[in-house]
């Protein structure tokens, strides 16, 4: 699985417990490698009416901009029926080995149909057969589905499928338990996450299936910064990559708890309410 679009998904799980008339909520997040900066993330998300729309803005930065993609974009759009979630257009753009990618998959129920794949799939690879793509959603809304969950249950114990229109991916997230905010300045307690993620199907013509779906893990962290404000990831490390590790910290949340004042001492810069997270009380 390739973990630079997913870090970037991991950070829309900061915006997607918030209730179903909330008003828009918009979060920016730093990637850190080996205590650099390498890449900003910002995200919004608009939900109302039983319909939802996630955005996501990637920009490498500094020496980011030697192994990184200078800029990707995501959108996501879909309905919210019950528990679940229901996407209708998922968009992805941006460059990747010095050419510029686009992806537009179009659902038609629950089946995603790819309307725009840039540049066109190379033969190497193997297509995805059509019956393993049924049932599949975006990887923004898969993280929307998991916020939703989590915010529900208190939890993070679950699992789906992502198709990303040239590959199927298959990810499980459970719950560590209850630990200490990572992040300087945070009161209360977060709940911690492993989530877990392999490629089962779209691999190119000669790859070995066992190493090229070996499954990658990360951890988050997600607590409760203020009243009327969803759960949020304040914390997502991605442990091991041919890169190495990744680390992608909340910097900025609009709109600010009301109760809560910028905190300089804070890398996060944002200040703790010191009220227990609604994820604690949870079963």
């Amino acid at each position: 699985m390739r973990w630079r679009p997913l870090i970037v998904a991991l950070a829309g799980l900061a915006l997607t417990g918030a209730p179903a008339r909330a008003m828009p909520v918009e979060a920016t997040y730093a990637v850190l490698h080996s205590g650099v900066t390498v890449m900003d993330v910002q995200l919004s998300l608009r939900m109302a009416e039983g319909q939802y729309r996630i955005a996501s803005l990637a920009r490498a930065r500094g020496l980011g901009r030697l192994f990184l993609p200078r800029e990707q974009r995501a959108e996501a759009e879909g309905r919210l029926a019950g528990g679940e979630v229901l996407p209708v257009r998922y968009l992805a753009e941006g460059e990747w080995r010095g050419g510029a990618r686009r992806t537009v998959l179009e659902y038609l129920g629950r089946v995603p149909r790819p309307a725009v794949l840039e540049p066109p799939e190379a033969p190497d690879r193997i297509p995805v057969p059509p019956e393993q793509t049924e049932g599949t959603i975006d990887t923004l809304s898969a993280l929307l589905s998991l916020s939703r969950a989590t915010a529900a249950t208190g939890r993070c114990d679950l699992a789906g499928a992502v198709f990303d229109g040239r590959r199927r991916m298959e990810w499980t997230s459970r719950t560590l338990g209850l630990d200490r905010p990572p992040l300087p300045g945070l009161a209360g307690e977060a709940l911690r996450c492993r989530l877990e993620g392999r490629v089962v199907a779209g691999f190119r013509r000669g790859d070995d299936p066992a190493r090229a779906g070996r499954a990658r893990q990360a951890e988050a962290w997600i607590a409760v910064l203020g009243p009327g404000l969803p759960p949020l990831p304040v914390r997502v490390e991605v442990p091991s990559t041919f890169l190495g590790a990744f680390r992608l910290d909340l910097v900025r949340l609009a709109p600010q708890p009301t109760s809560a004042a910028a905190n300089p001492g804070s890398s996060a810069g944002l200040a703790a309410t010191g009220a227990p997270s609604a994820i604690a009380r949870g079963p």
